[in-house]
C-alpha cells in the first residue's frame, strides 16, 4: 500500500478512535454521580397463597410484589423488597441495573479501542529489510 493510502487509513481509524473515547468519558461521567445504589436488579414477583378458594388457586396470582434478583458467590436468589421502602430501594436497583448496563457498554468500547489500536499499529509500522 503506498502512503497516501496509509495516511487516509489512519486517519479514519483516530477519527474513529477519538469517537469512541468520547462516547467511553460520556459513560464513565455517567457512572460517577454518586447516588445510592442497591446490588440487586429490580424485579416484580407474583405468588401464590396456598388457600383453595382464592383466585390465585385458579391461576390468578398475587402481585406483583417488587423484589430484587441478587447474584452473589454464585448465589442466585430473589430478596424481597418491604412496602415501605420499595419506592427508594427499587429507584437505588434501577441505578444499579443501569450502572452495570452502562459498564458493559465501557468494557465493549475499551475491547473496540484495543482492536483500533492494533490497525492504527498495523498500518504505522513497516519492515526495516
Amino acid at each position: 500500500m503506498d502512503t497516501t493510502g496509509k495516511k487516509i487509513i489512519k486517519k479514519a481509524l483516530l477519527k474513529k478512535l477519538s469517537l469512541l473515547n468520547d462516547q467511553r468519558t460520556r459513560y464513565i461521567f455517567s457512572l460517577v454521580q454518586k447516588k445510592p445504589m442497591v446490588h440487586g436488579l429490580p424485579h416484580e414477583v407474583y405468588r401464590k397463597c396456598g388457600k383453595p378458594n382464592c383466585k390465585c388457586a385458579r391461576g390468578e396470582l398475587h402481585g406483583p410484589y417488587n423484589a430484587l434478583s441478587v447474584n452473589r458467590y454464585g448465589w442466585h436468589k430473589i430478596v424481597m423488597v418491604k412496602q415501605a421502602d420499595s419506592g427508594k430501594i427499587m429507584k437505588q436497583a434501577r441505578r444499579y441495573k443501569y450502572f452495570q448496563q452502562t459498564l458493559a457498554r465501557i468494557r465493549k468500547i475499551d475491547k473496540e479501542i484495543g482492536e483500533t489500536l492494533e490497525q492504527i499499529k498495523a498500518v504505522a509500522t513497516s519492515s526495516y529489510p
